[in-house]
């Protein structure tokens, strides 16, 4: 085997998951910063009104990430089948064209969540 046919499987598999740790990291940090928040408040005798406790929670609504997570996956999706179909060599379009979809369709899976939960204004 050559040494090409090793690394860079590798490398991208350990790139997904990098990624995907992060963005776990990510989210857990920022719910982690409101409750610390919303605790450091409530333990300086300080009282939390209703519109601070929506503001604070503002970020974490499920049915605005599914809208934001749904157009980002989907124009991933149709960027690499327009980059499949700008690939002048015959033999990597339907190995792109296959990548493309699984992007493509987890945005349609997050747009048909958002959907389903209802619209939020905003």
């Amino acid at each position: 085997l050559n040494m090409v046919e090793i690394v860079v499987p590798v490398a991208f598999m350990v790139t997904v998951c990098v990624l995907v740790a992060m963005v776990c990291y990510y989210r857990y940090r920022s719910r982690y910063q409101v409750q610390l928040t919303v605790r450091e408040t409530i333990s300086s005798g300080q009282s939390l009104t209703g519109e601070v406790l929506e503001q604070l929670m503002a970020a974490l609504q499920p049915q605005r990430n599914d809208l934001r997570r749904g157009v980002i996956w989907t124009a991933i999706g149709l960027a690499t089948l327009a980059f499949a179909l700008l690939v002048n060599e015959k033999e990597a379009v339907w190995p792109i064209l296959g990548v493309s979809a699984f992007p493509f369709f987890v945005g349609i899976a997050y747009l048909s969540l958002w959907r389903l939960n209802g619209k939020v204004d905003g």
